[in-house]
């Protein structure tokens, strides 16, 4: 069966152990930046469903289990693409320009949605500088980073 016919928005599942899954959320999440944005209630839960994409096996992943999840347009991903992780200026994007790192070192910059929403709950959306990136978006669990920096703010367009 091909990706695309499983259903589901596909992800990969960066885990806390350095690990990675790689499926389909069982409970398929909007991938609109602007939809995503505005819904004030759209965290993942404690625990969500993933249909993995190797075996059709689902598996229950714990929300504290993971680093961040990444909404992908493909699995394989573009290994001859050098992926841009950073803004050369202020995105075109509305919303907050930040800088996270990781607590493994890794760093990314991207827009999250500026509102009180980020920082009550356990993570938030992420929009990547990037828009040939494989990545789509990322779900970032506060609890994996080790800084958070704000650059700037976008109101409008």
């Amino acid at each position: 069966m091909a990706d695309d016919d499983k259903g589901g928005s596909k992800v990969v599942a960066r885990l806390r152990d350095g690990s990675m899954l790689k499926g389909y959320l069982e409970e398929p999440l909007e991938l609109d930046f602007d939809a995503l944005f505005a819904d004030a209630h759209s965290a993942l839960p404690k625990e969500f469903g993933l249909r993995r994409a190797d075996s059709d096996e689902k598996v229950a992943v714990p929300l504290d289990s993971l680093k961040a999840l990444f909404f992908v347009k493909s699995f394989e991903g573009r290994k001859d693409y050098s992926e841009v992780k950073f803004f050369e200026k202020n995105p075109p994007i509305k919303g907050l320009w930040v800088r996270i790192r990781f607590y493994d070192d890794e760093h990314l910059e991207g827009v999250v949605r500026n509102s009180i929403d980020f920082l009550i709950e356990p993570g938030f959306y992420l929009k990547p500088p990037d828009p040939l990136s494989n990545n789509e978006i990322l779900y970032v669990v506060k609890e994996s980073l080790a800084d958070f920096r704000v650059l700037g703010v976008r109101m409008e367009f």
